[in-house]
């Protein structure tokens, strides 16, 4: 059985095995790919500039081949040599860790037998303590060990090894020289030497395809040759597009006859103008006639310049963006387009398209000066353009790209009413703060706070610091004491944003209407305590405003929704919703009304503040129908003032029967019981008639849609 100690240090050392195999097999693999990549390439380079003849071809690739053998041999051999035994690890392992201090190399000089058994002269602990200590000192150095193989470096030479073999691709795939000498150098053919261009001989015809031919840069070419009164085994293409040099390429033969051949090669791209003839070796050079290959340019475009001129409400700086193309900017901003082409054009045009159903902007010519077109327009909707251009030879642009157009519309303001937020009861002598936040995408040219009471002037107050701000705060302590407020008042406040669009000019946001109503301090004092104490059934409503102020308030909201949105509604719509709300209206004076009538039957059991109710009450039927008056004639401006001054008369009703009940609650005890009695069920009624009204005109569209079910 093999002991502890020596087990874990031959997993220890074989770990460390396995990973310097791993190392030195990395290693070996990069420089294997390197240097045979390398060793083509020069290669390919010695074979371009000598452009040698068969034998000389067939004697660099023997070379070359010998060189990749001997690189294959040596890459072999010391893969084979790479195992090592653990006295051979251990000095690799000692040489590189010298703390070690030949702990390991001394322990591996006794075998397990000795371990267990001893060694003469030695005894056995001894022997133990040895493998032990070594153990322990390679655990500690055990990050010691791992960077002596480190894998990870090995696989990033691999990378650089196949790096340089792909470097080498690519230098042989853009040079075509080079790549024809590569081809030549690894299957070499006769000997292509150049010879001076003669006629062939009468008896010998040499026909050529496609003769003289004009192709677009870039293209390739397939050039057919047939040999007739001869049959000659090669035939070399010859091309010249440098003026200078000519390429000798071997042509494929496609078909044999008794006194005719025929060969064929395909050119794969032709960059420049070129010339271009065959030839081949029988009874002396026999050459075709030379033609010509002229290689022409489509007008496309090389780069787009864009110089943005934004709109002046925007406060965003011009700007010139080069190399680009693709249009983001705001609704209104002018552009001019400058379009480089790669050759000098004719005429060039914009194309637009729209993104959706919208209509598409007229096709937009270029001022053109030689291979530069410049064009102006404005942005205003989303969109796509390409740019279609004709050079003077009537050469057309060919499938041209698309450049997207993103046109950013102003967006209204934003309002947040952060405090109060809501309609709120307040009274005679307090203090509100309004707090307001407001902000817009390009700046606020207005932001005021209008609050009034009914029957005074309106008070504006302007909360901003000046024009362009984009988010701005706004706070308002209104004193109530100095709007000389009682109850039964109401607090009216609105606010008004407007942005500083200088196209389509402002766009204005008005807020809906909140009410500040006024009660009295003895109300509010009992809503805070509960209650009062002593009298009658209906004294913890006190704080509660009825069914028909909430509903007038509702017909008020409405009203000033419907005014605030009245051109952007259709004439239709507009009529269906006025005469929703004067239906409404109508419907809470009728059923004010009837509450009345039925409350003057009993009067003769109430006090004069019911009295004083009955009488606003009346006051508020009185503007009630004013207001439905207006509203029939689809004059909801007009509407609005008597829709406030009834809401007005119906909080003096209130106050006046929180007033009575007030005097209920302190007239409480002794005689008198009976009136108080008839004075309770006088104020139920009243609240049952008027709370008949709760929640059924909330909006407008209300009645609309009961209707539909």
């Amino acid at each position: 059985m093999t002991h502890p100690t020596v087990a874990s240090l031959h997993i220890t050392l074989d770990e460390l095995r396995r990973r310097r195999s791993t190392f030195f097999v990395l290693r070996q693999l990069s420089l294997f790919c390197a240097a045979s990549a390398l060793l083509i390439f020069g290669f390919a380079l010695l074979f371009n500039s000598l452009q040698p003849g068969p034998v000389v071809s067939l004697l660099l690739l023997a070379v070359l081949s010998v060189g990749i053998g001997l690189l294959c041999w040596r890459l072999i051999g010391v893969l084979r040599g790479r195992h090592a035994t653990f006295q051979r690890l251990a000095h690799y392992v000692e040489d590189h860790i010298p703390d070690l201090e030949q702990r390991l190399l001394t322990s591996l000089e006794f075998t397990e037998d000795e371990l267990r058994f001893g060694r003469r002269g030695v005894s056995q602990q001894f022997i133990a303590q040895l493998w032990q200590d070594a153990e322990r000192h390679m655990v500690r150095q055990q990050r010691e060990m791992e960077a002596i193989t480190p894998v990870g470096r090995s696989w990033m030479g691999l990378a650089s090894g196949v790096a340089a073999v792909l470097a080498v691709s690519v230098a042989l795939s853009a040079s075509d020289s080079l790549r024809d000498s590569l081809g030549n150098l690894l299957w070499p053919f006769e000997d292509a030497e150049i010879i001076v261009v003669g006629e062939p001989p009468p008896n010998i015809e040499i026909s050529l395809e496609p003769g003289d031919v004009r192709l677009q840069r870039g293209d390739g070419l397939t050039v057919a040759a047939r040999v007739t009164g001869a049959t000659p085994e090669a035939l070399t293409l010859r091309l010249q597009d440098d003026n200078v040099n000519w390429r000798d390429m071997p042509m494929r033969q496609d078909g044999r006859g008794s006194d005719s051949v025929s060969f064929s090669y395909f050119v794969p791209s032709l960059r420049e103008d070129t010339v271009y003839y065959v030839t081949f070796d029988q009874g002396g050079a026999q050459n075709s006639r030379q033609f010509r290959v002229s290689v022409y340019d489509l007008p496309r475009v090389e780069q787009i310049d864009v110089a943005f001129d934004y709109p002046d409400y925007t406060g965003m700086e011009d700007f010139v963006e080069e190399d680009g193309g693709d249009l983001i900017a705001p609704v209104g901003t002018e552009v001019e387009v400058s379009v480089t082409f790669n050759k000098a054009v004719a005429d060039a045009r914009l194309e637009f398209e729209p993104a959706g159903a919208g209509e598409a902007m007229p096709d937009l010519p270029l001022a053109v000066s030689g291979s530069v077109g410049t064009a102006n327009f404005t942005i205003g909707q989303d969109g796509i353009y390409r740019v279609q251009a004709t050079d003077h030879s009537a050469l057309s642009s060919l499938d041209p790209l698309d450049y997207f157009i993103r046109a950013i519309v102003d967006q209204p303001p934003e309002l947040a009413l952060r405090r109060p937020g809501r309609d709120q009861d307040v009274m005679p002598l307090e203090e509100v703060i309004l707090e307001i936040d407001a902000r817009d995408d390009y700046g606020l040219t207005r932001f005021d706070l209008n609050y009034s009471v009914v029957g005074q002037d309106e008070v504006v107050v302007d909360f901003l610091p000046e024009e362009r701000v984009r988010d701005v705060s706004g706070e308002q302590l209104i004193y109530l004491e100095d709007l000389e407020v009682e109850p039964g008042d109401f607090v009216s406040y609105y606010l008004t944003l407007a942005d500083n669009n200088g196209l389509e000019g402002p766009s204005e946001i008005i807020s809906d209407i909140y009410f500040l109503q006024v009660i009295p301090t003895d109300q509010e004092f009992r809503r805070g305590q509960g209650g009062g104490g002593g009298g009658g059934g209906g004294g913890g409503q006190g704080g509660d405003s009825s069914a028909l102020v909430t509903i007038q308030k509702d017909i008020i909201a409405a009203t000033w929704k419907l005014k605030n949105r009245q051109n952007q509604a259709t004439p239709e719509d507009f009529a269906a919703d006025a005469e929703i709300i004067a239906e409404s209206q109508k419907e809470a004076t009728g059923r004010a009304r009837m509450s009345i009538d039925r409350l003057s039957e009993r009067l003769n059991f109430s006090d004069d503040s019911y009295d004083q109710a009955v009488q606003n009450l009346s006051l508020a039927i009185e503007q009630m129908n004013r207001a439905a008056q207006e509203l029939d004639l689809l004059q909801v401006t007009s509407a609005l003032q008597p829709e406030q001054a009834a809401l007005q008369y119906i909080l003096r009703a209130e106050a006046n029967i929180n007033r009575t009940e007030i005097g209920m609650q302190q007239g409480g005890g002794g005689g008198g019981g009976a009136a108080r009695q008839e004075r309770e069920d006088l104020r139920e009624l009243f609240e049952m008639e008027l709370g008949q009204l709760e929640n059924r005109y909330e909006n407008p569209n209300s009645r609309g849609q009961s209707a539909q079910q």
